[in-house]
Order: structure tokens, then C-alpha cells, then sequence
């Protein structure tokens, strides 16, 4: 059940970078990051009541609590769509890769919790592998300060993950990343008000059929990407945290990618034969890093 559960998050945040690209044509990156909690909170919630309704957070969770909701979701998905609009869905999700190697770093020091000799060397090879993959965003000239913000989010993402196995791994997984969400909207709610959205929904379109084709394609992109990219499928990948530690779920960051340049070939994105090649050698390695992850713990 691990590993399928691990191949439904990769699956579906994959797609989810290519709908963060649809939903920001129209929408600004904090309404694009409000939009995707309010959804996937509003699923949670469902789950939440439908079962056992138990509240297990504590008062001296909330310090842990604001490290997820900070690092692990306000920051990295206001500033994903503003990254993915201006250098494409593949670009992004290349730099969410580099999460596997930051959380070594983080259980290094607060979990104190070494990776094995093969996890270590699933996730090297794994990073030469991505490095092969970003030379094609180096060969574009991305702007330094656009990837220096795309580089946060990995930084966050791995943060929030080793908090949560840390000190939440007492929190169901439903509670905990709808009560982040719902914690996360609140933060994001003010700047989804105020900032306006992109100016390009007019000059893009020739006529009234095309605008309204344009909205209704944002607005389900934004709606799936919030319900199932962000609720189902974040409360999924904090449950493979909780139960099977961050390296284990973190690694799906090494196949999202995969699947990212994909669906960003299909919508008319670049993919080159060295890209083709790295991306096989990076299922080598996550597949060196995950045998046998979930059985041991």
C-alpha cells in the first residue's frame, strides 16, 4: 500500500505543476495559493467529519504547526505559479527535486537520523541525474533572482517535512494538513484580495467564446489542483511522512519531475534527449533509495 500510495502523489503532482501554469493565466500566484488550500481544505474537512472527528493537536503544537504552514505551504505555493509563468511547469518542478537531498540534511540535524549507504547514494545519483536536467534551464539564462526563489521551495518543503515527522507524527494526517491549509488560507487571504491578477486574460483572447473557453480552464485547473493536487493528495504524502519517514515520502520529488517535463512536452515545453535519459536515471535511483524503505519502518 506504501508504494502505491507513494506512485498516486507522484502521479498526481506531476500534473499538478502543468495546472499551476493553466490556473496562473488568469489568476495571480496568492490567489492561485488561496484557491489550492481553500479546496483542498474544504476536502479534508469532508474526510475529517466523515470519520473519527478526533482532535489531537496539542498548545505545544502549534510552534511545529506555523513551521508547516510557512515553509511547507504558504510560501511554496504563492511562489511556484509566479516562478511557473515566467519560466514553465518543467523548470518548477525541477527545483522541487532537490527536496530528498535537503531533508538528509535536516534528519542529519534534527532527527539525527543518518541515511543509509544506499538511500545516500540513491539520492547523489539521483542529483547528478537533475543537474543534467537544469542545465537546460542554465542554457535559457533563468534570471538568478527567479531561481534563487525557486530554490526556496525545496528548502521549505524539506523543513516542513522533518518538523512533521519530528513533532507531529501524533497528529492524524487528515487533521494535520487541513488544519494547515485552513491556517495557510488565512495567511494568503489578504494578498489574494489585494494583488491584482495577470494582465494577460484580455490581450490573449480574440473574442467573448475564447475568454470565457480561457476562465472555465483556469478555473478547473485551480479546481483540481486544490482538491485532489493539494487536499487528497498532500494529506496521502503527510501520511507516508508520519508512518515511513521524510526520506521515503520525499523522494516522490524525484519522479514528480519526470512527469512534470512530460505534460510540459504535451503543452508544447522542450524536452531534449540528455533530459530523456537523466529522467531514467532517476527512476534507477529512487527505486535504489525506496526498495525496502516502507518495510523497515
Amino acid at each position: 500500500m506504501p508504494y502505491l500510495q507513494f506512485a498516486f502523489v507522484c502521479l498526481v503532482w506531476s500534473v499538478s505543476f502543468l495546472l499551476m501554469k493553466k490556473a496562473a493565466i488568469v489568476f495571480s500566484p496568492a490567489e492561485v495559493a488561496f484557491g489550492r488550500v481553500v479546496g483542498g481544505a474544504a476536502i479534508l474537512a469532508a474526510i475529517w467529519l466523515a470519520r473519527d472527528r478526533q482532535w489531537s493537536l496539542r498548545r505545544a503544537d502549534w510552534a511545529a504547526m506555523s513551521v508547516v504552514v510557512v515553509a511547507g505551504c504558504a510560501w511554496p505555493y504563492y511562489i511556484q505559479p509566479w516562478v511557473i509563468n515566467r519560466q514553465g511547469s518543467a523548470f518548477m518542478a525541477l527545483m522541487v527535486s532537490f527536496v530528498p537531498l535537503l531533508t538528509i540534511a535536516f534528519s542529519l540535524a534534527l532527527l539525527r537520523s543518518p541515511p543509509t549507504w544506499r538511500q545516500g547514494l540513491g539520492v547523489l545519483g539521483a542529483l547528478g541525474c537533475l543537474v543534467v536536467l537544469m542545465v537546460d534551464g542554465v542554457r535559457r539564462s533563468v534570471p538568478l533572482e527567479q531561481l534563487a526563489f525557486a530554490l526556496t521551495v525545496p528548502l521549505g518543503y524539506a523543513a516542513a517535512n522533518t518538523a512533521i515527522r519530528k513533532w507531529l507524527t501524533h497528529v492524524a494526517s487528515v487533521l494535520l494538513t487541513g488544519v494547515s491549509f485552513v491556517m495557510t488560507a488565512a495567511v494568503l487571504a489578504p494578498f489574494a484580495w489585494t494583488m491584482p491578477g495577470p494582465n494577460v486574460a484580455v490581450p490573449v483572447v480574440a473574442d467573448a467564446a475564447a475568454a470565457v473557453a480561457t476562465w472555465r480552464i483556469a478555473f478547473w485547473s485551480l479546481a483540481v489542483l486544490g482538491g485532489v493536487g493539494t487536499g487528497v493528495a498532500t494529506y496521502i504524502f503527510n501520511h507516508l511522512v508520519r508512518r515511513h519517514g521524510p526520506l521515503f515520502a520525499g523522494m516522490t520529488t524525484n519522479v514528480v519531475p519526470l512527469g512534470a517535463v512530460v505534460w510540459g512536452w504535451f503543452d508544447g515545453e522542450p524536452i531534449s534527449p540528455s533530459q530523456f535519459a537523466a529522467m531514467l536515471g532517476i527512476l534507477v535511483m529512487v527505486s535504489l533509495v525506496q526498495y525496502g524503505g516502507a518495510a523497515r519502518r
